[in-house]
C-alpha cells in the first residue's frame, strides 16, 4: 500500500469533521452522541460538562446520550462548558443556549454574522433599549432569557474643542477622533 493509499484509507474512516472549542475533532461515525464528543474532546468526566452544539440561526444543548449527524453541511461547531447551567437567550427572536453566565460580543458577533455597521442592543421593557459596546461581555445571568436585537450601528456626537463632531457608536482612538473632527470641518 503506497503513502498516498493509507493517507486515503485514514481519511476514510476518520472522515466526519467537527470542533470543540475552535479545536477541529474527526470521527468515523457518521453519527456521534455528547458523551463521545466531549471525551474526545478531553472534557472530562463528560457528565460535568455541558454541550451546545452552534447552529446557523441559534444555539442548543446536546446531552450526553443525543446523537448528532456529523453528515450535515459543513463542520459541526461545538462549544463545551465545566458546570451544570445552561443559560437561554434569544437574538432577533431566534433561541440560543449557552453554557456560561456570559458570552462575549465579539463571539456572537461572529456566530450571527454581525456586519461592522451593526450592533446588539439588549431589548429592555423598563428602559430604553442597550447598546452592547464591542468586545464587552453580554450577561446572561440575570432573571429569564435576555433577548437581544441587531440593529445599526447608531450615530454620537462627540465635543471636540467645544465643537460637536458626529461619529458612529463605538471605540475609537484619538487618531480617527481627530479624522472626523477634521473631515467635518473642525
Amino acid at each position: 500500500m503506497s503513502v498516498l493509499d493509507a493517507s486515503r484509507d485514514a481519511e476514510q474512516r476518520d472522515r466526519f469533521a467537527y470542533s470543540v472549542n475552535s479545536l477541529p475533532y474527526r470521527s468515523r461515525d457518521r453519527k456521534v452522541d455528547g458523551r463521545e464528543i466531549l471525551e474526545k474532546a478531553g472534557f472530562l468526566p463528560a457528565d460535568q460538562h455541558i454541550l451546545i452544539q452552534i447552529l446557523e440561526q441559534g444555539s442548543k444543548s446536546n446531552g450526553l446520550n443525543e446523537k448528532v449527524d456529523l453528515r450535515e453541511e459543513g463542520i459541526e461547531q461545538f462549544r463545551a462548558f465545566a458546570g451544570d447551567r445552561i443559560h437561554a437567550f434569544t437574538v432577533e427572536m431566534r433561541g440560543w443556549e449557552w453554557g456560561a453566565a456570559s458570552i462575549s460580543e465579539a463571539e456572537l458577533r461572529g456566530y450571527v454574522g454581525l456586519s461592522d455597521d451593526q450592533v446588539f442592543a439588549l431589548d429592555r421593557t423598563d428602559a430604553p433599549d442597550k447598546l452592547i459596546e464591542d468586545g464587552s461581555e453580554i450577561d446572561l445571568d440575570d432573571r429569564g432569557a435576555e433577548r437581544l436585537k441587531v440593529v445599526v450601528r447608531p450615530l454620537v456626537t462627540v465635543k471636540v474643542n467645544t465643537k460637536p463632531v458626529t461619529m458612529r457608536f463605538g471605540w475609537h482612538t484619538g487618531a480617527d477622533i481627530k479624522t472626523a473632527a477634521i473631515a467635518q470641518g473642525v
